[in-house]
């Protein structure tokens, strides 16, 4: 019984996103042209000043705390991992999805 639940639910899930999916993968329409060089050199640059935003990130933390008392310096250079992570992550889905991905 609880296998069959979970087969329906998947496939109800799969018929919901597929069309998403499908839609993205689509090719532009030839009329809207190709993407000039200003356009991409704008989403390269913008690509870039994340990815240097996020690896001074933590550069800064380890310099700003270090008068810190340890237990607090500690937790915030620790905190700037996943936010330079986070950092670099959010540069590539704004490249992807408003450069790469948009016609």
């Amino acid at each position: 019984m609880r296998q069959r639940h979970l087969f329906w639910k998947s496939v109800l899930m799969g018929s919901v996103l597929l069309p998403g999916v499908a839609s993205a993968m689509q090719q532009c329409p030839p009329e809207s042209g190709g993407k000039s060089p200003a356009f991409w050199a704008l989403g390269w640059a913008i690509f870039a000043l994340f990815v240097i935003a996020g690896a001074l990130l933590p550069w800064l933390m380890f310099r700003a705390t270090g008068s810190a008392r340890p237990p607090w310096r500690w937790t915030l250079r620790i905190a700037s991992i996943p936010a330079m992570l986070a950092m670099w992550l959010l540069g590539t889905g704004i490249f992807l999805g408003q450069f790469v991905l948009a016609c």
